[in-house]
């Protein structure tokens, strides 16, 4: 396989999303939800997932959120905080309310602080990723700087409209690798 360049890829796979439709989209999150389901046992396990972007064409995880929440399961979402750029996180329920962040994400109104090292299971935002578990995210290193406070056992699942890049993505010492991708026709174990 041969190496390509991560910001091209990132251009690329933010116009192919761009072009889809809002049907394309609500199907395709359908799948990608009904896929997790058939694949992915919830039940008991602490779960972090997020919430996607409709103004950026993202995965709607309302669904799984919405399903996760009324299985038996922990579940937690994701905090941007501007300065310094990291990521704060925060249980949520069926009584939790949201507001907007300044990134227009969904985000609880009132904080309840989780242990990273706690968590089972983490639903992966990304633009593309490859057979070797290398993804594509927005490039911010966010998503890397969690992982790596998780527990090893942890499972890194991916969330993607697109099935596998064919080709394999440049990695970094600091990225950390996806177990699983979730889309909308199957599930890859990257793991292997």
């Amino acid at each position: 396989m041969k190496k390509v360049n991560k910001t091209q890829i990132r251009k690329d796979y933010k116009i192919k999303r761009s072009l889809l439709s809002n049907t394309d989209i609500k199907k395709f999150s359908l799948d990608i939800s009904n896929q997790l389901y058939l694949n992915f046992n919830f039940e008991n396990k602490f779960i972090h997932t997020f919430f996607g972007v409709q103004s950026l064409k993202e995965i709607d995880t309302n669904k799984i959120n919405n399903h996760l929440i009324a299985s038996n399961c922990k579940v937690a979402t994701s905090i941007t905080q501007s300065n310094p750029l990291s990521l704060n996180h925060s249980l949520i329920t069926s009584n939790t309310e949201f507001i907007l962040d300044h990134y227009n994400i969904p985000i609880p109104s009132k904080i309840i602080p989780i242990n990273v090292g706690d968590l089972d299971i983490i639903l992966i935002p990304l633009l593309a990723f490859d057979k070797q578990g290398n993804r594509i995210g927005y490039g911010k290193g966010l998503y890397d700087s969690f992982l790596k406070d998780c527990k090893s056992t942890c499972i890194k699942i991916g969330l993607s409209f697109f099935e596998v890049y064919h080709d394999l993505i440049p990695s970094e010492k600091h990225d950390i690798k996806l177990d699983f991708c979730i889309t909308p026709n199957r599930m890859y174990n990257l793991s292997k």
